[in-house]
């Protein structure tokens, strides 16, 4: 995996911006999950994300170098396209990218997880990023870190070590970071309140009836490959109901959270009988389905900020002919 990295490193460096334009011919799919000009506590902790600027640079080399599509087009087979998603539904999608996209006219699908709308409970990644946030900001005793330590069953070693671990703290383990919080004496669901980290329904709708798309992101984004194959099913189906439920759509749009490298293809199979039309959206950059009957619409995610957007396009465009030559670009599930 690191030899890979170091690979992939090696191809972004050697990529040209003025080499774009012999990589338009296939579409490519994008996907983000936030855009701020600000520190935002629930999300910098835990991965970066571009600003205002940064995101406005990169439709700009979109609109220049590919054409617009619907999603209504995106199984068909054209070339030279682009579509925009969002996973995760932050309330900027909503005051930042939704007035953004609809003066530009392009269309996007949002992904989101039904029990975080409303803002009455969060992401557990979110609430790790807040945590590590409050201890950065705070001036906080050594038994604080200690007993954090405790109910998290680790070791303090350092307080990088310590942060990392907290990024690293498992799924099974969600019930822990409400004791966290005690604590640290913090009143999340008044951060909740206040801070409105997530969209509402009003927003939600308003944003369908000016042409946008909404998907589900499961219920509560996660790892479904630690679910048993009815509850990853449960998750799914309840957050693409949830949304034709609440917001009259006859469509189903829905995109894996975390990853998708790990989906069995008897979950696959599961999802298209639920609705042969389903619209199945994964993260793995430019490979390809192996089953083409239940195709899997395959996103890159361009919202590094330290990385440009045109070499990022090219860099997997020449790994994706490079693994292509060995037969290492099929995704094959199991």
């Amino acid at each position: 995996m690191k030899l890979e990295k170091i690979f992939f490193a090696i191809i972004y460096r050697l990529s040209g911006r003025w080499m774009l334009r012999f990589f338009t011919k296939n579409s490519i799919y994008l996907y983000y999950h936030l855009i701020s000009n600000d520190y935002v506590s629930h999300v910098s902790e835990i991965y970066p994300f571009k600003n205002i600027k940064q995101f406005e640079k990169d439709l700009d080399v979109l609109e220049k170098f590919f054409k617009k599509t619907k999603a209504n087009s995106l199984l068909k087979l054209d070339v030279n396209k682009f579509y925009i998603t969002f996973d995760d539904g932050f309330k900027e999608i909503y005051t930042i990218v939704y007035p953004l996209l609809k003066k530009r006219k392009i269309e996007a699908i949002f992904f989101i997880n039904p029990n975080f709308v409303g803002n009455k409970k969060g992401f557990y990644k979110n609430y790790i990023s807040l945590i590590i946030s409050l201890l950065k900001k705070g001036t906080y005793e050594k038994k604080v870190y200690e007993a954090i330590a405790n109910e998290l069953e680790i070791t303090y070693k350092g307080i990088n070590d310590f942060y990392a671990k907290l990024k690293q703290m498992p799924y099974n383990k969600t019930t822990s970071i409400y004791k966290i919080f005690k604590i640290l004496n913090f009143d999340i669901q008044a951060y909740l309140s206040n801070e409105q980290p997530y969209i509402t329904k009003a927003q939600i709708q308003e944003m369908i009836n000016n042409g946008f798309y909404f998907g589900g992101h499961t219920m509560n984004h996660p790892p479904l490959w630690e679910l048993s194959i009815e509850n990853q099913k449960e998750e799914i189906i309840n957050s693409i109901e949830w949304l034709k439920e609440n917001f009259n759509i006859t469509y189903s749009y829905f995109a894996f959270p975390f990853s998708d490298e790990k989906i069995s293809k008897k979950l696959i199979d599961e999802l298209f009988k639920y609705d042969e039309k389903i619209m199945i959206f994964g993260g793995l950059g430019l490979q390809k389905e192996a089953d083409q009957n239940k195709p899997i619409i395959q996103r890159m995610s361009i919202e590094n900020p330290k990385l440009d957007v045109s070499k990022s396009i090219i860099q997997r465009n020449i790994i994706k002919s490079i693994y292509s030559l060995f037969n290492k670009n099929t995704i094959h599930r199991s």
